[in-house]
This record gives C-alpha cells, sequence and structure tokens, in this order.
C-alpha cells in the first residue's frame, strides 16, 4: 500500500490544531506557492536573522523540480512517520508535533 497523504498533527497542554490529512498533490501545490513567492536572495524583504537563516538559505536553493522529486518519492513509499517530537516548553507546557504519510 502506498502513502496518498500527509498528516501534520500540533498538540500542547493548551491547545490541539485538528489539520486534517492532505493529499500530496495539495501540499505539492502549497510548497511551489510558497517557493514562487517568497522573496528572492537580492530582495531586502528576504530573512537574514539567526534562526531563519538556515530556513531562509532553503528557501532560496530549492526549486519547484526539488519539491516534485520530493513529492513523488514520498509517493512511492509505504506509509511512516516522519516526525514525532515531545517537548517541553515553559508557556505552552509540553507540546507534541507528529507528521506522517497515510
Amino acid at each position: 500500500m502506498k502513502a496518498k497523504k500527509l498528516k501534520i498533527r500540533v498538540k500542547t497542554d493548551k491547545f490541539s490544531i485538528p489539520l486534517p490529512a492532505l493529499r500530496f498533490s495539495t501540499f505539492r501545490w502549497i510548497s511551489k506557492r510558497i517557493i514562487k513567492y517568497y522573496p528572492s536572495k537580492g530582495s531586502s524583504e528576504s530573512i537574514k536573522s539567526g534562526e531563519n537563516e538556515f530556513m531562509s538559505t532553503i528557501l532560496n536553493n530549492l526549486t519547484q523540480q526539488d519539491i516534485d522529486q520530493i513529492f513523488d518519492q514520498l509517493e512511492q513509499t509505504e506509509p511512516f512517520k516522519m516526525v514525532d517530537i515531545e517537548a517541553d516548553d515553559e508557556k505552552e507546557g509540553k507540546v507534541k508535533v507528529q507528521i506522517y504519510t497515510i
């Protein structure tokens, strides 16, 4: 059975975000829009501060072909858990993030 959807769960002691599982094609479309409209390297609007520098580098170098390749690969695999993180936050208490394919 091949994976068809991506599910994201975010839960804290204070709230939970009920996101539905979305087809890979939806995430592919959203990702391509982010890349298309993200400020380019030469723009003064691009992110340059410390912890966002890594994400800025990724978004500046990621192409639409890279996005296609990532989602093509995910569609060919069996369902699996990509991210399963539990952490303690001073303000929110326990925080749990899960991302998995179904």
